[in-house]
């Protein structure tokens, strides 16, 4: 067993970097990435943790262990910051999603099965000690680790296999993308027609609506999928692709925490990232996505918005996936490469 020792002042350093850098969300412990502590400590002696990494950390997880150093000495304390943090807590860290992504990029199960394989060696060989002294700088370099090459036996998860979450984040990605090179529609009209285009095809997002919304409004620091206003097809597609996962984090994510009573523990998501950040925070003010749209639009635009959503929403009836709701999907996907090939 790991047993972690450390005094006051390792507590103090790791909550305060924590609290300071935002790395750890949850919606309503860590609803802006920093924690309020009476409700955090409350939720824990109920239910126990779990902290999902997203593929930035991961892979920098993985450089790390495997090379004992990186070059990026600040990521190196950052990714031993949110291993440290998670050890303090007795939190079971969980890289699932994040090796879904590649897997599932390069249609492989092995790859997948992998890298499960290496994080379960990570977690097996160093102690909680290591990250903390990382963390502090008491130490530069950890010894490095000699990956077995085995892939991980007993796992039912197929992480080839994007998912729902991903067809549905890259389906809307690409008409957002359609709607955003549309240089005719104003905002408004854009965020309406994307809102009638999800109820008609898709399960609503709220995550994906507060980013097509400050996408659309041109919000700071909003950027559009790599490529969107690109005269290649072909890369505006793959843009999207990339930034379908960003999104399916949170929607996937999302839907662990809205049913809390299906599992045995809470689950929260660990992320450097500058536009998943924003999202959560945007998505997760007191008055989530209706919130944002009042703050982007003005009162008369808002209001107008507020009324074709609620009488969209209205006794709607939900599309039919069919049998096979990836093909469903695709079929979808394949609709709107073919709207850009002519727009």
């Amino acid at each position: 067993m790991d047993v972690l020792v450390v005094d006051d002042n390792d507590v103090n350093f790791i909550w305060d970097a924590i609290q300071k850098l935002q790395l750890i969300f949850h919606p309503s412990v860590a609803p802006f990435g920093k924690f309020d502590y009476e409700k955090f400590f409350k939720s824990k002696a109920q239910k126990p943790f779990s902290l999902f990494l997203d593929r930035n950390i991961l892979i920098s997880l993985f450089k790390l262990c495997e090379q004992g150093e990186l070059k990026n000495r600040t990521e190196a304390r950052r990714v031993a910051l949110i291993m440290a943090w998670a050890a303090l807590n007795g939190m079971e860290v969980s890289s699932g999603l994040a090796v879904m992504e590649r897997a599932s990029q390069l249609h492989c199960q092995e790859s997948g099965l992998l890298e499960i394989q290496r994080f379960q060696e990570i977690m097996s060989t160093y102690p909680g000690q290591l990250w903390v002294a990382l963390a502090e700088g008491r130490i530069t370099k950890i010894p490095p680790i000699s990956y077995s090459q085995a892939l991980a036996q007993n796992i039912t998860v197929d992480y080839a296999v994007g998912g729902d979450h991903y067809d549905m984040a890259l389906a809307s990605l690409l008409h957002a993308v359609w709607l955003y090179r549309d240089k005719r529609m104003t905002a408004a009209e854009k965020v309406r027609e994307f809102f009638q285009w999800t109820c008609d095809n898709l399960l609503i997002g709220e995550y994906m609506l507060v980013y097509i919304t400050l996408l659309f409004t041109g919000y700071e620091n909003i950027k559009a999928p790599k490529n969107a206003n690109s005269k290649d097809v072909e890369k505006v597609i793959a843009g999207c692709e990339n930034q379908a996962w960003d999104i399916s984090y949170l929607t996937h994510w999302s839907t662990l925490y809205e049913y809390p009573d299906e599992y045995p523990e809470e689950f929260m998501f660990a992320t450097n990232d500058i536009l998943l950040k924003r999202i959560f925070i945007y998505k997760n003010n007191p008055y989530g996505w209706h919130g944002v749209l009042s703050n982007v639009f003005s009162k008369k635009e808002y209001c107008e918005l507020a009324e074709f959503i609620g009488k969209t929403t209205l006794n709607r009836q939900l599309p039919d996936f069919g049998e096979d709701s990836h093909t469903y999907f695709q079929s979808l996907i394949d609709g709107e490469k073919r709207k850009l090939t002519t727009q």
